[in-house]
């Protein structure tokens, strides 16, 4: 299923799943107490493979093929986030979400801005892993982040047309693309590379719900993104 799906029609044999894959380790140490045990190898050994694996595919996240009608995603609540965001695949089988770098990390927020098109910072993401694991709450899945060449990384590996279609170069000759996702994803808010290295987070995904069935529980702090609606 993996080699038709990559389109891989070499006559070598299929590539193996390995058991002590690093993001299968983790996935095999999720328990109740926390995603990982407090002092795993297993998580560092991730970090180091999310950096460094060869990138083989990238697509929209799920909330982005709801929003395109792609998919029936009935276990998606809703398509969530302000943030542009892609899954990316690596050569162990693995995956993870790239979530681009948009502001320099000096950049503060407007004090006129709408609160939720607040800047999108990727480092937020890598930072609260950083702190949930010192505070030992374990509740995070391993973040790290990545320099990312869009076009070999993305772009010459998606088989998602749409996906590819929204790739342009820039007047200052940057590679750059922007999504589709619930509110501001269009061309204004692209992201772009320097002119093809774009630095940004990557978040290893946890078991998909058929292998290990869990509760979806809304966030309590959730925010309403209209000015007509409150959130409770």
């Amino acid at each position: 299923l993996y080699r038709e799906e990559l389109n891989l029609t070499s006559p070598a044999a299929p590539l193996p799943l390995r058991p002590e894959a690093s993001w299968l380790q983790f996935h095999l140490g999720i328990s109740r107490d926390g995603l990982y045990p407090r002092s795993s190898p297993t998580i560092n050994r991730l970090l180091r493979d999310m950096q460094d694996f060869t990138t083989i595919s990238a697509d929209y996240s799920q909330d982005e093929k709801a929003l395109l009608g792609a998919c029936d995603c009935s276990q998606i609540v809703k398509p969530s986030g302000v943030h542009l965001k892609l899954v990316l695949r690596f050569q162990d089988f693995g995956k993870a979400m790239f979530k681009p770098m948009r502001q320099k990390r000096e950049e503060e927020t407007p004090e006129d801005f709408f609160y939720f098109v607040d800047f999108q910072r990727h480092n937020a993401e890598i930072a609260a892993f950083h702190l949930d694991r010192i505070l030992d709450f374990r509740r995070v899945p391993p973040t790290v982040g990545r320099l990312i060449n869009v076009t070999k990384e993305i772009l010459e590996v998606t088989k998602n047309e749409i996906l590819q279609s929204v790739f342009f170069v820039s007047p200052a000759s940057n590679v750059c693309f922007f999504a589709k996702c619930p509110y501001m994803c269009k061309t204004e808010y692209a992201v772009c590379g320097n002119p093809h290295l774009l630095e940004g987070s990557l978040s290893a995904f946890l078991p998909s719900l058929n292998l290990a069935p869990r509760l979806s529980i809304p966030n309590p702090w959730i925010r309403s993104y209209s000015f007509d609606g409150k959130e409770e």
